[in-house]
């Protein structure tokens, strides 16, 4: 990695990390040291920034809705008369009942999304934040808790419970934490996960399982050999934020990541294949984003209602 890229990939952490509402005093001195240690801070800063400002036009992303699993859990649950209880002598026994019917009672829970991302606050106490066409499925049984994401991306942050592991399946990879904060992402042939607190373990497509810290993200395409980066921990799920934070990136992920958000498959001509990314690109319409991308890259794009055709500038 050039000192250049360095300086640009440092200047995209902080501006994701500055966007972040609950960033204290501390981060925002940590930054203010960082910009003022070279001229070359201040200018890689200035750049995004810049970029961000003219796109300030574009619409605000669609608010997340939520559902809460632990309140509908609540308001399901059968009202028992006091006097019952203690005539009966069971106040004890309806205590671990209650305190049981999450784990002894499993079933699957489908939850899809379109154009818009979820939230989803589970009955153990965890999160997971959906992002737009995403398709999750949550079971949760006696020994451990399990989710599938068929298709998509998801952020997750889990409650820690040694008892019950907390399991992802996206195809055939496989996640497996007791508690932490991770992205995965599943869609095609690409398969991702980025850790943004804790550890966990990443049994990849037809590799050996893989331990990942905090700051750390594997990547996979296909069957082919899956690669170790390193990831801002704060970046690691960008999206949130209504951002997506690439660090010197093949543009054909980056195409692939425009076509589920704009639903519509983007081509690469031959001559751009080769081009790597790195730059901010803010989540809106199509418009917005599509003009990001030829900001950031020497192409030029065509949409039409059915696809997006991408060619080196110039061409044709």
């Amino acid at each position: 990695m050039t000192a250049r890229t360095d300086i640009d990939e440092k200047a995209l952490n902080w501006f994701v990390a500055l966007r972040d509402e609950t960033a204290g005093d501390d981060v925002w001195l940590d930054f203010q040291a960082w910009l003022e240690a070279s001229p070359a801070h201040a200018r890689a800063y200035d750049a995004v920034e810049r970029l961000w400002v003219d796109l300030d036009d574009a619409q605000p992303a669609a608010p997340t809705a939520v559902i809460d699993l632990a309140a509908a859990r609540a308001r399901r649950q059968p009202r028992r008369s006091p006097w019952l209880a203690a005539g009966l002598g069971i106040a004890a026994s309806v205590t671990l009942a209650v305190g049981l019917w999450f784990w002894m009672t499993p079933s699957t829970q489908t939850y899809a999304t379109d154009d818009a991302p979820l939230t989803v606050a589970l009955e153990d106490g965890s999160h997971v934040y959906l992002n737009r066409h995403s398709r999750l499925d949550v079971r949760f049984d006696d020994d451990r808790r399990a989710v599938s994401l068929s298709e998509g991306e998801a952020a997750f942050d889990i409650a820690h419970d040694p008892a019950h592991p907390f399991v992802v399946s996206a195809g055939d990879h496989q996640v497996e934490v007791l508690g932490t904060a991770f992205n995965v992402l599943n869609h095609g042939d690409a398969f991702a996960v980025a850790v943004q607190r804790g550890v966990v373990a990443v049994t990849p497509a037809k590799a050996a399982r893989v331990r990942l810290i905090a700051g750390q993200t594997l990547t996979q395409t296909g069957a082919a050999a899956p690669n170790l980066a390193r990831v801002a921990p704060d970046a690691a799920s960008a999206w949130r934020q209504g951002v997506l934070v690439y660090r010197d990136r093949p543009i054909g992920e980056v195409a692939d990541d425009l076509s589920r958000y704009l639903d519509k498959p983007v081509v690469l001509s031959t001559s751009v294949r080769a081009l790597r990314f790195t730059g901010a690109l803010r989540i809106g319409d199509e418009a917005v984003m599509l003009q990001q991308f030829q900001d950031f890259l020497p192409v030029q794009v065509q949409a039409s209602p059915h696809e997006i055709r991408v060619d080196a500038r110039g061409a044709g």
